[in-house]
């Protein structure tokens, strides 16, 4: 998926990154990888932190249209991306944040566009989540249901219900 992903973020790379000359050329293909895994890192952290996490990276790979830069997590991402930009090659705070900003909603926007295109096979949702890892280094949907049901590694701490049990947890009723 990373391979994947990369390549995605190359095709996109041109304004944004290639012809910045804010970024030495010699810097570009570094560049594109940083922008590659601030997406891959974002997006992990999301899926793994369960509940409203693996549910926004799920509506964010199902797109809709809108605009991709009011996501929350596509705002993080173009942070973490930014402050690479600032930091491993010198980017004024300005110029990587308008670098960022660009790029990364138009790479996620194409991600969810092949995520959904029952004919390109290059990206589905099942190796999106197994990219990112759950518990056990496999993102599958039973990891997806033990969020909603209880089980897997949140189980292990003795809680039950899942989503629901920590949500009735939350609105004063017993675990």
């Amino acid at each position: 998926m990373f391979d994947e992903l990369l390549k995605l973020v190359q095709n996109n790379a041109g304004a944004a990154i290639t012809d910045n000359p804010q970024i030495p050329n010699e810097h570009n293909e570094a560049a594109v990888q940083d922008a590659s895994s601030s997406i891959m890192d974002v997006l992990g952290n999301h899926a793994s932190s369960g509940g409203g996490g693996l549910s926004g990276v799920l509506d964010l790979l199902k797109g809709g249209g809108g605009d991709l830069t009011s996501n929350p997590i596509v705002g993080q991402i173009i942070q973490q991306f930014s402050g690479k930009l600032q930091n491993n090659y010198g980017v004024d705070g300005e110029a990587a944040q308008s670098t960022a900003s660009s790029l990364i909603p138009q790479v996620l926007g194409q991600l969810a566009n092949k995520t959904n295109d029952a004919g390109d096979s290059s990206f589905n949702i099942q190796s999106i989540l197994g990219s990112l890892g759950g518990a056990d280094g496999k993102f599958d949907i039973s990891d997806a249901l033990n969020l909603f049901h209880g089980g897997g590694a949140d189980n292990a701490e003795g809680s039950s219900g899942g989503i629901l049990g920590k949500l009735t947890g939350l609105f004063g009723g017993s675990k």
